[in-house]
């Protein structure tokens, strides 16, 4: 994925700390902490256990186990947002989410690599995808509300990426757990439903035109991904 910023400097700490099942990662972001009205500034640190927020504030100090974070989101290479089961005081009883701003620097891919192996709840990811080469490339447009943008749609065998070329922040991959269902409407046509909430909807559609078609070979090597119904193989994808 490129945006035009160079992805080799961030300017977050990453620690080795020792322990009895030897040495386990640790990553501190210095982030800010959106609220209705204001923001408070601390520090994100994630473990191989938990993500918890430090700050000075002690009312807004969290601290999350990765089993109690229904969905994990980082919207771009500068935010994240936890959605927990937390009730919110001022969204009518809906799931509360916290969203943070990185202060300093950018979110690597070894970051978001770290969290895609310890969180099994649904996730959506925009950094880049830390997989192998894909098996197939199709050029599409994804759909906004108003208008849309370009980019690739990469299908991996650990599960599909939406690259944009003109808005990045719009780029997401997700591992097969992520998606919730696909559709095609026609070969020129796919949809992903995902598992990120949406304002106005329970959660989050993706529908990409295809600039080239997608065979029925691709679509039910991801169907059977998706659905886990058969074995999978590979072969007459590339």
């Amino acid at each position: 994925m490129k945006s035009g910023k160079v992805m080799g400097v961030f300017f977050i700490s990453v620690f080795a700390v020792g322990g009895r099942s030897g040495l386990a990662q640790e990553f501190r972001i210095p982030v800010r902490h959106d609220h209705a009205l204001r923001s408070c500034r601390g520090e994100l640190v994630i473990t191989g256990e938990e993500i918890a927020y430090q700050t000075a504030h002690r009312h807004h100090a969290r601290r999350w186990r990765f089993s109690e974070i229904q969905m994990l989101t980082v919207a771009s290479r500068t935010e994240l947002i936890i959605l927990t089961y937390e009730s919110g005081r001022w969204t009518f009883g809906r799931d509360r989410a916290f969203r943070f701003r990185v202060a300093e620097g950018e979110l690597s891919p070894e970051v978001g690599a770290f969290l895609l192996s310890r969180i099994e709840r649904p996730m959506a990811m925009a950094l880049a995808a830390p997989w192998r080469e894909p098996l197939q490339e199709l050029a599409a447009r994804h759909r906004h509300r108003f208008g849309g943008c370009q980019g690739v749609l990469r299908l991996h065998p650990e599960g599909v990426a939406y690259v944009s070329s003109d808005h990045p922040r719009d780029s997401r991959f997700w591992r097969w757990s992520d998606i919730q269902g696909i559709g095609r409407l026609g070969p020129h046509q796919f949809e992903i439903a995902t598992y990120e909430p949406e304002f106005g909807g329970p959660t989050r559609t993706y529908v990409f035109d295809l600039k080239t078609s997608l065979s029925n070979e691709a679509y039910d090597f991801i169907w059977e991904r998706v659905y886990r119904t058969t074995p999978h193989a590979t072969e007459g994808l590339r």
